[in-house]
């Protein structure tokens, strides 16, 4: 198995665990077990925390099905190179990233829009060596 399929089936693992991660931070930060075990008529304040977790769990499941196709694609064409392994590092590495740094709610020198356009470009690379 190549290195781009190790970092997709990754990337598919770690979604479900960052869903119920999130989903938990909001649920116990703000409504406790009873409300998270009941039916949740009532809407709930979470922290400015949770909220940034959901919304950085969004932005995870808004990207990953591109970052799976391309790898997938990769793979049938048997286009494997440094380049390729590299990018797909580079992509868990900048996603991990952005996860942590929206969830702190880091502004700093922009730190989370950089790793969320590093993994951006990783994309792009490995659509690259496709294309090549």
């Amino acid at each position: 198995m190549t290195t781009e399929l190790y970092a997709a089936l990754f990337m598919a693992l770690f979604a479900p665990v960052l869903a119920m991660a999130s989903a938990t931070a909001v649920t116990l930060s703000a409504g406790g077990l009873s409300w998270g075990l009941g039916n949740r008529h009532e809407q709930i304040d979470a922290p400015d925390w949770a909220v940034r977790f959901k919304r950085s769990h969004q932005n995870f499941m808004e990207n990953l099905p591109t970052f799976l196709g391309v790898v997938l694609i990769a793979h049938i064409l048997a286009v494997n190179d440094t380049f390729t392994s590299l990018a797909a590092i580079v992509f868990v590495a900048a996603r991990l990233a952005f996860v942590l740094l929206y969830t702190a709610g880091v502004t700093f020198l922009a730190l989370r829009t950089i790793s969320y356009f590093t993994s951006l470009g990783a994309i792009g690379v490995i659509a690259w060596r496709i294309l090549a």
